[in-house]
């Protein structure tokens, strides 16, 4: 088996995981959250990914929910310690 072959069933996989993770429907209403501001461009694609990828099943409140879910799970470590070196006594 050579390495492409061996590259395809991974990617099925990142695939099928990607699909699992973020298009999906979170139950997370809109109206009940506050407005956020993000670029044209950003939000040019993201309605893209959530139109094409979504198949009209997922909102962009459902998929930038999924994203920033999955960012802090990665990265919740990370983030308390930078918190935790950038405080500084208050007296």
């Amino acid at each position: 088996m050579n390495k492409q072959q061996q590259k395809q069933p991974k990617k099925v996989l990142r695939i099928a995981r990607y699909k699992t993770v973020f298009l999906r429907p979170t139950g997370v209403v809109a109206r009940c959250g506050k407005s956020v501001y993000i670029c044209p461009d950003f939000h040019k694609k993201l309605s893209r990914i959530v139109c094409i990828l979504g198949d009209g099943e997922i909102t962009l409140t459902d998929y930038l929910h999924s994203v920033l879910k999955q960012h802090f799970e990665d990265f919740g470590e990370e983030i308390n310690t930078i918190h935790a070196r950038n405080q500084k006594p208050i007296l």
